[in-house]
């Protein structure tokens, strides 16, 4: 007999519960599961699959019980997991915790194999139960013949299997039962995982049980210095989360020890986080003490190269920033696993920051993947052709200092400079080539200026304190280059910088002329003009009705072009794209985007650096050019100039950066508070041509900030503050960075300088939206939101709870009034098969008369389209109400929240209604016109948003309509 038959009996199966502890779903399937197969005949090993999170430790270590085995091998993929399960094994700390084994049960006798296998260890090995090793150390046992002594082998983590190492262990010891747990039974060399799946747990039910929580991923535009962009959205995003009261952790991914020493240097100079290093070259020592920091807060998250990524349990690990991806499915599902777990409180999603050039393929899930193309491409894209040295010199020896002297007396050889090719492009009235540059540049004396091509070069030194210091000594000093170019011909002035903020560019420009404006897409388009052979490796598209949700849709990946239809061509406008193409010279790559950037993959010499800016200068100012790619990117729209505001425009919102990480308000200068800037009310006070004003209020706060047709904001007196990432930022300076989007009633979308026209003739106003309500019979008085009204009357949304609970066909109704709320009421009904949401947003009726104030409208409609942002999935609307329910909203008025969170995690099909209840608009009375476009804008930009099936009105006319009280019936008619 042996320790696991002699303790077979002592196996318990309990169910975990809310309230009790115990085996999860998955688990109890996969032991029993593995129970099933051992009972059979056994000619292939068995594949145990299971997401990461799901508890398959536990079913590992139950499995020599349940099998009655004699003596086990356990190969894991690394020194750290083969600790952490050498340690639970001899305690069965996990089997006790969930009540597998209660009482004095004694472990089995385990054996940590740390060294290759050896005659003075062979006692050690004898003697245990259970082995555990690396695959080197389980190979060199493998190829002795203790090897018989064995009858269960189980791998963990077993997609590495296919490995030469892993594959020869289960070939010498292939009489003994095998079975191989993983959470990816693939791998992308596409070698075979050998064996027989006997168990298979789906991500979304692990997802639907809570094991597996949301994910998102956070882009970063593709352009140069892609770690410091990575760094700080990274950096901004952690404090963002902590702000809100999430105990989130960060990880920051990449693949060599080097690069990981290079990227601990960059986040302590450049970020306030406190993290640590850790690689495979030390100690096992080392990595737990980091570990243990990290657990105890200590610090704020790890740099990592391939560590930690598989067999580490840490659910508050919950942001990475990937600097380089993982260039395997397996390895990527791998590693999201490890932040989307959910057994931790205040926790939220998890978030993935990458930079989307073409190392990253972002597929249906957002996985992260290599591309064999863009693998080619990157190669060292450097320009290694250097033109005769005689004209370089030439060139660099007419740059001259401020006081006379020339470039080539300093130690510092303008020759030596390579700038990557990008710049920032205004088009401006007047240059001045003595400019001073400002001093948050940090040039001083260091500048050189080309009179004859207009060419202005600086190199700045920042020096700052350092982070851990609490003294004024100055030890970290930084350089930075600066170019200024101003093309005569063509009135364009480019800026490189690698300062890359916008208030950055903003004010070098200033230090070089009077007046300056970005220049639209339209024009900037023009740099693939005169080229062939286009590939498309990275484009953006601005959806035109998703309102913060998928607002940004980007396509990375070879020939990402021919995902472009017609009917994308509608629903998008173009934003950014990079692309290889065919020049007269030979192969060129050329990106562009919608902040009047362009850039190129080289490295150049300063005069070919001109040079390369001049030529696109030049196709930019031609309006001759006509652009066509022959690809499917041609279907798509171009933004132009804003010239002047249109009197047509109703609405207002966020920009989609702000929703996918919203900064958080301050309270007062030294105080943050627990709200969001997206939750802050935003009203049109005043539209003219040349701009509009915009009231933001929130948390008793109020700015007027006015919007210029420049696509620049201006605010008199800033009352309101935010904190994004680190940094303190008054709502204006935000708002520079990443402006309003307006949208008008005849289908155009306006975004800083640009506008986009859409369809117009497609936008029509119907009066068969609006249903009437007999307010009288309910004694309702609609001049009255809510709170008391007048004697014997009550106000609509107590009214409008009485309608809705009559109206009993839905499961669950929930009240959330208040600022930053989802909608008024609530409402959700569940089937078998599907998820039913109906949104009400209710406003009370302020002008004299019906349809006469546009007031009445204004408020409510943009309520209504704000709050698609909600309705983007199951997820998103959970995760909400979560929220909200934490400052003691969304209150449910019929159901209960814990089933309804179950049944938002269930993967049923999510239909959604948006209701605006307004007892000012009555279908009896004549609409004015403003009233009929602002309505139809309204009905378009929901209905097109993808994820809202129909928009109603309810207001005032005539006798109660029968089809109000049975909404999901109404739905369900119209589908019939």
């Amino acid at each position: 007999m042996s320790h696991f038959s002699d303790n077979y009996y002592e196996l318990r199966y309990p169910i975990s519960t809310d309230s009790t502890i115990g085996l999860r779903n998955a688990q109890l399937g996969a032991i029993h599961a593995i129970a099933s197969f051992n009972s059979l005949s056994k000619k292939n090993a068995g594949i145990v699959v299971m997401p990461t999170g799901s508890g398959k430790t536990a079913v590992l270590m139950m499995t020599p019980y349940i099998t009655l085995s004699s003596k086990v091998l356990i190969v894991t993929p690394s020194v750290m997991v083969r600790g952490q399960i050498y340690k639970d094994f001899t305690e069965l700390k996990t089997l006790k915790k969930a009540s597998v084994f209660i009482g004095g049960i004694s472990p089995p006798s385990v054996y940590e194999l740390k060294k290759k296998y050896s005659n003075d260890i062979q006692d050690d090995v004898i003697t245990s139960d259970v082995i555990i090793a690396t695959p080197q150390c389980a190979l060199s046992l493998s190829e002795n013949n203790i090897k018989d002594k064995f009858d269960l082998v189980l791998i963990d983590e077993a997609h590495h299997v296919p490995a030469q190492t892993w594959q020869q262990i289960l070939l010498n010891m292939k009489d003994s039962t095998q079975m191989l747990f993983t959470a990816t039974p693939f791998r992308m060399d596409r070698k075979e995982l050998k064996g027989e799946i006997v168990y298979t747990y789906p991500l979304s039910m692990a997802y639907r049980d809570g094991i597996f929580g949301e994910v998102r991923y956070i882009p970063i535009e593709e352009a140069p210095d892609k770690d410091m962009l990575i760094a700080k959205e990274a950096e901004r995003v952690f404090f963002n989360d902590r702000q809100q009261g999430y105990n989130h952790f960060l990880m920051v991914r990449t693949d060599t020890r080097e690069k990981a020493k290079q990227l601990e240097q960059l986040y302590q100079n450049e970020t306030e986080l406190t993290l640590k290093r850790i690689d495979s070259s030390m100690s096992y020592r080392v990595v737990e003490q980091c570990i243990s920091e990290l657990k105890n807060k200590n610090i704020d998250g790890i740099i990592c190269v391939d560590m930690l990524g598989e067999g580490f349990d840490f659910p508050n690990l919950k942001i990475a920033a990937i600097h380089t991806p993982h260039k395997s499915l397996a390895s990527t599902l791998q590693f999201i696993g490890r932040f989307a777990r959910t057994n931790a409180e205040n926790i939220s999603a998890a978030k993935f920051i990458a930079m989307n050039d073409d190392e990253l393929i972002i597929e249906n899930y957002k996985l992260y993947t290599s591309d064999a193309v863009w693998q080619e491409m990157i190669v060292d894209m450097s320009e290694r052709t250097i033109r005769k040295e005689e004209e370089i010199k030439n060139n660099l020896g007419e740059y001259i200092r401020n006081d006379g002297s020339l470039s080539s007396d300093d130690t510092l050889s303008l020759h030596s400079i390579r700038p990557n090719c990008h710049a920032k492009i205004y088009h401006i009235s007047d240059f001045n080539i003595n400019g001073v540059f400002p001093k948050i540049c940090g040039v001083g004396e260091n500048v050189f200026r080309n009179l004859s091509d207009n060419t202005v070069i600086g190199i700045g030194t920042i020096k700052n304190r350092p982070i851990w210091s609490n003294t004024e000594q100055v030890l970290d000093v930084q350089n930075f280059l600066f170019i200024i170019h101003f093309q005569k011909e063509t009135s364009l002035l480019f800026i490189y910088s690698q300062m890359k903020s916008e208030i950055d560019y903003q004010l070098i420009a200033e230090a070089f002329t009077t007046n300056y404006n970005k220049v639209p897409r339209n024009e900037i388009h023009r740099v693939l003009g005169e080229l062939q052979e286009f590939e498309m490796f990275n484009t953006g598209m601005q959806n035109r009705f998703a309102e913060s949700g998928e607002s940004y849709r980007i396509y990375a990946g070879s020939n990402v072009a021919s995902t472009i239809d017609p009917a994308t061509g509608r629903m998008y406008s173009a934003g950014h794209v990079f692309c290889k193409a065919v020049a007269d010279a030979g192969p060129v790559t050329i990106g562009y985007s919608s902040g009047s950037k362009i850039w190129s993959s080289s490295y150049l010499l300063i005069p070919e650096y001109v040079k390369w800016c001049d030529s696109y200068g030049l196709k930019i100012a031609n309006e001759s050019i006509k652009v066509k790619t022959n690809t499917n990117y041609d279907l798509m729209p171009l933004p132009h100039r804003l010239k002047n505001f249109p009197e047509t425009v109703f609405f207002c919102l966020f920009s989609d950066r702000t929703y996918s990480s919203s900064p958080v308000v301050m309270k007062n200068p030294s105080e943050v508070s627990d709200t969001i800037l997206m939750d802050a009310e935003i009203k049109i006070i005043s539209i003219s041509e040349m701009e509009i004003q915009v009231e933001v209020s929130i948390l008793g706060f109020s700015d007027t900030i006015v919007c210029r047709v420049d696509g620049t904001c201006y605010c008199a007196e800033s009352t309101i503050f935010l904190k994004d990432g680190r940094n303190r930022v008054s709502l204006v300076e935000y708002l520079n960075n990443y402006p309003f989007i307006f949208k008008t009633t005849d289908d155009a979308i306006i975004e800083g300088h640009e506008i986009s026209i859409g369809e117009p003739n497609a936008i029509i106003f119907s009066s068969e939206n609006i249903k009437s309500i007999d307010w009288g019979r309910y004694k309702i008085d609609i001049r009255i939101e809510f709170g008391e009204a007048s004697e014997g009357l009550r106000a609509i949304q107590d009214g409008l709870e009485e309608i809705l609970i009559q109206q009993d066909d839905f499961d669950y109704l929930i009240y959330d009034h208040g600022s930053g709320e989802i909608a008024d009421y609530i409402t959700i009904r569940e089937t078998d098969h599907k998820l039913e949401v109906v949104l009400y947003h209710v406003k009370a009726m302020g002008g004299k008369r019906y349809n006469s104030d546009l007031g009445d409208i204004y408020e409510v409609t943009q309520q209504a389209i704000k709050s698609i942002i909600w309705l983007k999935s199951r997820g998103t609307l959970l995760e909400k109400i979560r929220d909200r329910r934490r400052s003691d909203h969304c209150k449910m008025k019929k159901g209960h929240f814990q089933k309804l969170e179950k049944s938002l995690k269930e993967n049923k099909l999510f239909t959604s209604r948006i209701v605006i209840v307004q007892p000012s608009i009555n279908r009896t009375v004549d609409l004015p016109s403003k009233y009929q476009e602002i309505l139809a804008a309204t009905n378009f930009y929901i209905k097109n948003s993808g994820r809202v099936t129909e928009f109603g009105i309810w207001g005032s006319g005539g006798e109660l309509d029968s089809s109000i009280t049975n909404p999901y019936q109404q739905v369900d008619m119209q589908h019939a």
